[in-house]
C-alpha cells in the first residue's frame, strides 16, 4: 500500500536535508509503482524548491520591514537627541536606548536581507 502523504513529506525532508539520492529508493520502498517513482521524485523536488523559494521571499520581506523600522528608530533617536540639545541650552539628553534599538533592528534586517537574497540567488537559478 502506497502512503502518498507520508512519502511526499519524507521526500521533501530528504531534499531539504540534501539527501536527494535517497528519494527514489524511498518511494519504491513505500510502494510507489516503479513507472511512477521517477515522475513523483521530480514532482516532489519541484515542490521543495517552490517551498524554499517562498520561505526565502518571506524572510526577505520581513528583513526589509526590520530595516525600515530600525531606520525610523535610529532617525527618531537622533532627532530627539538634537532637539534636546537645542532646547536645553548646551546640555542634552542622549536617547541611547532608542538609538541602540534602532541600530540593532537595522543590523538584524540587513543581515537577514543578505541571507535571504543569497538563498534566492544560489539555490534557485
Amino acid at each position: 500500500m502506497y502512503r502518498e502523504k507520508y512519502a511526499q513529506s519524507r521526500a521533501l525532508h530528504l531534499y531539504t536535508t540534501g539527501r536527494s539520492q535517497e528519494v527514489l529508493p524511498m518511494l519504491l520502498e513505500e510502494g510507489a509503482p516503479p513507472e511512477q517513482a521517477e515522475p513523483l521524485a521530480l514532482k516532489y523536488l519541484k515542490m521543495q524548491r517552490l517551498l524554499a523559494t517562498e520561505d526565502a521571499r518571506k524572510q526577505l520581506k520581513a528583513s526589509q520591514m526590520l530595516v525600515t523600522i530600525g531606520a525610523v528608530f535610529l532617525a527618531g533617536g537622533t532627532a530627539l537627541t538634537l532637539l534636546s540639545l537645542l532646547f536645553l541650552g548646551g546640555s542634552y539628553v542622549l536617547y541611547l536606548g532608542v538609538l541602540l534599538f534602532g541600530a540593532g533592528l537595522l543590523v538584524k534586517g540587513i543581515t537577514g536581507k543578505q541571507a535571504a537574497t543569497k538563498r534566492l540567488q544560489t539555490s534557485f537559478p
